[in-house]
C-alpha cells in the first residue's frame, strides 16, 4: 500500500467509520436524555394522578359526614376530579407505549363513572336521603376510585417498560458503533504499515589461482566457468545448495482499494440508477452469490426488497415481504440492530444480515448470500458491516419511503 492515491482513500475510510461512529453516539445521547426526561415527567404526572384519585375518595365521604356542610365538599369534588382529569390528559400525551395508553384509557373511563354516581349521590344528599347516598359513595365510589388508580399504576409500569428497552436499544447502538469504528481504524491501521524489504546482494568468488610446481609442463586446458556457476560455489568449490523461491503470497479475502473505492463512490449517489452498478461492486467485494436490500415499511411491522442483485427477476418478484418478528437472520438482524450470520452447509450457502442503523434506528437490512464460506471470516463481517453504515445514510426515515421495490439486475 505505497500509492498515494490508495492510502488518500483509505484515510478517507478511517475518517468516515470515524466521524459516522461520533455522529451515532452524539445523536444516541441526545435520544437517551429525551427519553430519561419523559420518564420522569411521566411518572411524575402519574403519581399526582394516583395521589388525586385517592384525594378524591376522601373529599367525596365528606358528603355524609356529621357536622359539614355538603357545598364545600361538592365544589373539593370538583376541583379534585378537573385536576385528575387534566393529569390523565397529560398522561395519554406523553405515553409511547401502547399497553399505557389502553391503560390511561380506563382510568379516563373510570372517571367519567365517577362523576355520573356523584351527580347522583349530590342529589341524595340535597333530598337529605344520606343513606342512598352513603351506599354510593362507600361502595360505587370506592371502587371507582380504586379502578382509576390502578389503571395509573398499570400505564406506568407499562411506559417505564417500554422506555427503558429503548434505552437498551440506544446502548446496544452506541457499542456497536464502536465496536464497527474500531474495526475499521484497526484494519485501516494495519495496511498503511511500511513493509520492510531487503536487498539480496550476489557475490561473486574469484576462481582460485593455480600452485606452481617444480616441473614445468603444459598445463591441462581449464574448463570456462561462467560467473553464474561461480557464484553457486562456496569457497571449497562445492555447489551450493540453490534455495527454492518464496510461495507466492496469499491473495486478502477483501482487496481493500476496492473497498475504499465503493465506500467513496457510496457518498457520492445522488440518484438511484447508479444503485444496480453499486450493488455489482458489492457482491464482488464480498464475493457474494447475490445481495437484496431491505427496508422496513414506515410502521416497522414488515421489511420489503427494494434492490436486488444476482437473482433472477422472476425470483426477485416472488421474494415478498418479512415480517419482524420471523424466525430468519434478515430479520433478527432488524429487530436488534446487530449483525447476523448464517452458517452454509454442502447443499446451501451461508448468509450475513447487516442493519442499516441510522440516527432514528434501524431502518432496513443488506443481506448477502456468502461463497465458500465466507460469512465465517472476520474480515468478511467487518466489511459487511462497513457497507451497510454507508449505505444507510442513503437511505431516508420511513415516512419519506415509498413500500415500492426497485429491482437491480
Amino acid at each position: 500500500m505505497t500509492r498515494l492515491s490508495v492510502r488518500l482513500a483509505l484515510a478517507v475510510v478511517c475518517l468516515a467509520a470515524s466521524a459516522s461512529a461520533a455522529f451515532l453516539l452524539w445523536t444516541s445521547d441526545q435520544q437517551a436524555r429525551a427519553q430519561q426526561d419523559a420518564s420522569r415527567e411521566f411518572t411524575s404526572t402519574a403519581r399526582a394522578a394516583r395521589v388525586a384519585a385517592s384525594d378524591l375518595r376522601g373529599a367525596q365521604a365528606g358528603y355524609v359526614a356529621a357536622g359539614q356542610g355538603p357545598d364545600f365538599w361538592f365544589a373539593r369534588v370538583t376541583a379534585i376530579a378537573r385536576d385528575l382529569r387534566n393529569d390523565l390528559a397529560s398522561l395519554k400525551s406523553l405515553a409511547s407505549s401502547p399497553d399505557a395508553s389502553i391503560a390511561i384509557e380506563e382510568a379516563t373511563g373510570a372517571l367519567q363513572d365517577f362523576e355520573q354516581m356523584d351527580r347522583r349521590a349530590r342529589d341524595f344528599t340535597r333530598a337529605r336521603q344520606l343513606m342512598s347516598a352513603s351506599d354510593l359513595i362507600f361502595a360505587d365510589g370506592f371502587d371507582l376510585t380504586k379502578k382509576t388508580a390502578d389503571a395509573v399504576d398499570r400505564a406506568l409500569t407499562a411506559e417505564l417498560a417500554d422506555r427503558n428497552g429503548v434505552l437498551g436499544f440506544l446502548k446496544r447502538r452506541e457499542q456497536y458503533a464502536l465496536a464497527g469504528a474500531s474495526t475499521v481504524i484497526a484494519i485501516v491501521l494495519v495496511l498503511l504499515l511500511p513493509v520492510r524489504r531487503e536487498k539480496v546482494e550476489e557475490r561473486i568468488i574469484p576462481a582460485p589461482r593455480p600452485t606452481p610446481r617444480a616441473v614445468v609442463s603444459k598445463p591441462a586446458p581449464r574448463p570456462v566457468v561462467s560467473t553464474e556457476t561461480l557464484a553457486d560455489l562456496n569457497d571449497f568449490g562445492v555447489s551450493k545448495p540453490v534455495p527454492a523461491p518464496p510461495p507466492p503470497p496469499a491473495r486478502p479475502l477483501v482487496d481493500m482499494e476496492d473497498l475504499a473505492a465503493l465506500c467513496t463512490d457510496l457518498a457520492k449517489v445522488a440518484d438511484s440508477r447508479a444503485m444496480p452498478s453499486i450493488l455489482e461492486r458489492t457482491a464482488d467485494v464480498l464475493n457474494a452469490v447475490g445481495i437484496v436490500v431491505w427496508i422496513a415499511d414506515p410502521d416497522g411491522r414488515e421489511l420489503s426488497p427494494i434492490l436486488v442483485h444476482g437473482y433472477s427477476p422472476q425470483l426477485a418478484t416472488r421474494l415478498g415481504t418479512i415480517a419482524r418478528d420471523a424466525s430468519n437472520v434478515t430479520a433478527s438482524a432488524y429487530r436488534t440492530g446487530l449483525l447476523q450470520t448464517m452458517k452454509g452447509d454442502a447443499v446451501s450457502d451461508g448468509a450475513i444480515a447487516a442493519p442499516l442503523v441510522g440516527p432514528s434506528g434501524c431502518v432496513g437490512v443488506l443481506a448477502a448470500e456468502m461463497k465458500k464460506g465466507g460469512e465465517q471470516h472476520d474480515v468478511m463481517l467487518s466489511t459487511a458491516a462497513i457497507i451497510a453504515s454507508q449505505l444507510a445514510t442513503l437511505v431516508g426515515p420511513p415516512s419519506a419511503r415509498t413500500t415500492r421495490s426497485e429491482v437491480a439486475g
